[in-house]
């Protein structure tokens, strides 16, 4: 363990950053759990909440508060090169499971290319702490965060790491252009742009399931009966005349389309939209190419579940995407970029990268 660095992430990206890394991730290390805990995730705003967490973990440092994106890189280099980390405790929901994820990838990259070691990736262990927590349902965590992270050090603190339990977790890669000129972003849970205009309608009714469930709400009851709402923003939902295609099947208009490389579940343990077993190939991708408002209502039911129906396309193994607009990746927005006079190409793809993560059943009588 490394002590006193004033600049973590210069460190994290020399030699001797990287080497900490590569000693900490030796199948023979001891587990050693750093915490990176966003602030303001719901169910750590109060002080003493978060508190209650970080008295978890013995060191001080073992622990770095996140008070917005900026500081992420930072916490990320504190834990692994300074506290030696090789178990990630995240302590947020699927927005910081998101940018957490990114960030890790991007200062692992750097230092590959600063040193010519790529680094090896820490162990996920996701701890339920958000609005959305999509990723970690779908590894089995549940319950509020300090009752995983004690049963985790329960079981697995200071053990060997070969012996702690793992799952891989597929990521998407979602590009603008055919250029290297913007950075990729990784996720598990992409939206196409009818996402991206909901996310921002839905969050006036309030965030999480209440607020999605009140905008599916005002949706029908839009198309049904007139709103102001409706006759104001519906254009945001489409249908959308830009081509969208999935393994060379092409779709003109369409309503919207979803990709997913973990389970989409929409309501906790009750709807599931996308199932991903285990080890399957590719990504899962579901399209909506019915357009009419109307019989859109109608598709409400199947579309909340795994239900197939007319005017609902399924590529339960996709390997690319290509569409145009803004998207969503874990509930996270990400405008179009604007560059030259025309639309930028948007890809999704399976990454390369390779996650992996605590599960919460790996026996019955222990999680």
């Amino acid at each position: 363990m490394q002590m006193g660095h004033a600049d973590p992430i210069g460190f994290a990206l020399s030699p001797a950053g990287v080497a900490v890394r590569v000693q900490a991730c030796a199948t023979s290390a001891p587990v050693r759990v750093g915490l990176l805990l966003n602030a303001r995730a719901r169910r750590l705003r109060r002080g003493r909440d978060r508190e209650a967490l970080a008295e978890l973990l013995p060191e001080a440092h073992a622990v770095v508060e996140t008070p917005d994106l900026a500081s992420v890189r930072r916490a990320l280099a504190t834990l692994l090169c300074v506290r030696g980390a090789n178990v990630l405790a995240v302590a947020g929901g699927d927005g910081t499971v998101h940018h957490a994820v990114n960030a890790l990838l991007e200062l692992s990259r750097e230092a590959e290319l600063l040193t010519g070691v790529r680094p090896p990736l820490p162990r996920l262990l996701i701890l339920n702490g958000g609005t959305l927590n999509i990723v970690g349902r779908t590894i089995a965590i549940h319950g509020p965060p300090r009752t995983t992270l004690h049963r985790f050090l329960r079981y697995f603190d200071a053990i060997p790491l070969s012996r702690l339990p793992a799952r891989r977790l597929p990521l998407l890669e979602v590009r603008w252009g055919e250029t290297a000129a913007f950075a990729p972003r990784f996720g598990f849970v992409f939206g196409s742009e009818a996402a991206f205009h909901a996310i921002e309608l839905y969050g006036r009714f309030g965030a999480g399931y209440f607020g999605l469930s009140r905008f599916l709400y005002e949706f029908a009851r839009g198309v049904l009966a007139g709103s102001e709402l409706w006759r104001a923003e519906s254009w945001k939902l489409g249908p959308f005349h830009t081509p969208l295609r999935i393994d060379g099947q092409r779709f003109l208009p369409y309503s919207g389309v979803v990709a997913s490389t973990v389970d989409l579940t929409l309501v906790i343990a009750a709807i599931r939209t996308i199932r991903r077993p285990l080890l399957e190939p590719g990504f899962a991708a579901r399209v909506v190419h019915e357009t009419d408002p109307a019989r859109l209502v109608r598709l409400l039911p199947a579309l909340m579940t795994e239900r197939s129906a007319p005017g609902i396309a399924d590529f339960p193994r996709a390997h690319r995407m290509d569409l145009f607009g803004p998207y969503t990746l874990d509930g996270e927005c990400f405008s179009e970029p604007a560059f030259g006079s025309e639309r930028l190409p948007l890809t999704v793809t399976l990454s390369e990268e390779r996650l992996h993560a605590v599960p919460g059943d790996f026996t019955a009588e222990q999680w």
